[in-house]
């Protein structure tokens, strides 16, 4: 496959590129029962150039890294883009960024971006479909195997490291018949759309998770009361005042109304916890959790990864303690579900993010039955128009939590007829265990498709 286990190699003097002297400890070589061939025999550089003109409007793309492909970045008038001497992409190219394409900056141009404008940074390639299939060389490019070359094509310093096209384009791959590319594609296709269907169902599970709060609680359906735009003057009750913004009490969402049960008592957030309460560490307590935002999974609503950390380091940082429920108020990682219960903490003490609202449940309430509520998309939509602060570094405050009402149930109860918090939190934790296993099973064929790939095409 890969052989990287030279010590010594040599290199003609009329072969060096420059004067890196990297170059010359890269002995990446692919191997393969398959023919190989220069990757240039496949790709032709096009080079479309045009001018920018201000009074016009262009598409704009970017190339994700991580293999993440082209997606369109968006569509401006001339006058905004100060580089004018730019290049037209195509749908169906290969694009590349010559500056990340060592962190897999590359993909085909959709059909969306069909006429996009690019810098020099970003190159554009038409594939020879008599040599390759564009899809059968993304999924080379993208192999495991391919990591290294492209780390091998990139040459510079400190971490502006540029994608050599030369020798990209002189890299040997496998390369068989048009037939046998097709069936390789075809059977990866295959096996990724089982993950992609493991998905859907994961996603569909999630979005069902609100309607089972819905109908177990009964809860009053959320009305989007739009204000008139001839309305000069409007008015709201004191209790339903969120705050003392005009902003805030004009939005057309009511943090009071979102889990209003239409059958069961409804008590504010506060009496079910406390909102960024302090957190006192004992005297003798000095190993505890360190929780930074990646820490915390937006997939699973859970905690994924303890680091170490020092109750002396805690300035500065959120702190909280065993079965708080911690909550990011800040956006993207707000929408997209950062919250969970703070289990198996170091010594019971953590702190974290600056980023996170702590909620510290009273005896009335299980802290599942609060991470249930603060974890629905009825609520993190909601919350989305409370956000305060500038594009980029807008968070919701603690106005809106204060403003929400849940439904009061008992915590259990021996009676099967009523409804407590351990059934409600029974029920979502079994719909979130469904969505856990379909998010592995996906995860395990993706794997699995492209281990079986790379078999197909580098096995000697």
């Amino acid at each position: 496959m890969v052989n990287t286990n030279s010590v010594l190699s040599s290199v003609l003097f009329s072969k060096t590129i420059d004067w890196n002297i990297k170059q010359f400890f890269n002995s990446t070589s692919i191997k393969s029962s398959f023919e190989m061939k220069r990757i240039g025999k496949a790709i032709t550089r096009r080079k479309d150039q045009m001018i920018v003109k201000d009074d016009k409007r262009y598409k704009r793309i970017t190339i994700k890294t991580n293999c993440g492909g082209v997606v369109l970045r968006d569509e401006v008038l001339g006058k905004e883009i100060k580089t004018k001497k730019q290049y037209y992409v195509k749908a169906g190219q290969l694009a590349v960024s010559k500056i990340d394409a060592r962190n897999g900056a590359f993909g085909i141009v959709p059909p969306e971006a069909d006429g996009a404008i690019i810098t020099g940074n970003f190159w554009v390639y038409d594939v020879n479909p008599d040599i390759a299939s564009i899809e059968y060389l993304i999924l080379l490019l993208s192999s495991n195997v391919f990591v290294q070359v492209w780390q091998d094509c990139s040459n510079g310093s400190g971490n502006r490291l540029y994608l050599q096209e030369d020798k990209f384009l002189n890299y040997k791959i496998p390369m068989p018949s048009a037939i046998k590319q097709m069936q390789i594609v075809d059977k990866y296709n295959k096996d990724i759309c089982a993950a992609n269907s493991a998905m859907s169902k994961a996603d569909e599970l999630n979005n069902s998770i609100d309607l089972c709060l819905s109908n177990l609680l009964q809860l009053k359906p959320v009305v989007n009361q739009n204000h008139s735009a001839h309305r000069l003057i409007s008015t709201t009750t004191l209790k339903n005042l969120v705050g003392w913004g005009a902003k805030a009490n004009s939005n057309p969402i009511k943090p009071q109304e979102l889990f209003k049960s239409m059958v069961y008592e409804n008590m504010p957030l506060e009496y079910y916890c406390e909102i960024n309460p302090k957190t006192i560490y004992p005297d003798d307590v000095e190993d505890v959790s360190f929780i930074p935002m990646e820490c915390v999974s937006d997939i699973y609503g859970e905690i994924i990864e303890h680091k170490n950390g020092k109750s002396t380091n805690r300035k500065g940082y959120t702190s909280f303690q065993e079965n708080d429920v911690i909550w990011a108020k800040i956006t993207p990682c707000m929408q997209n579900g950062k919250c969970a219960v703070a289990t198996d903490l170091k010594n019971g003490y953590a702190y974290g993010s600056t980023e996170f609202h702590v909620f510290r449940a009273t005896k009335s309430v299980l802290p599942e039955y609060i991470h249930c509520f603060m974890r629905s998309k009825r609520l993190r939509e909601a919350a989305m128009s409370y956000f305060t602060g500038s594009a980029g570094q807008q968070r919701v405050g603690t106005d809106f939590l204060e403003a929400l009402t849940l439904p009061l149930l008992p915590i259990h109860s021996d009676n099967p007829n009523i409804l407590t918090q351990e059934t409600v939190v029974n029920k979502v934790a079994e719909i979130r265990k469904q969505i856990k296993e379909l998010h592995i099973k996906a995860a395990d064929i993706r794997k699995q498709s492209e281990k079986e790939f790379e078999e197909a095409i580098f096995s000697e």
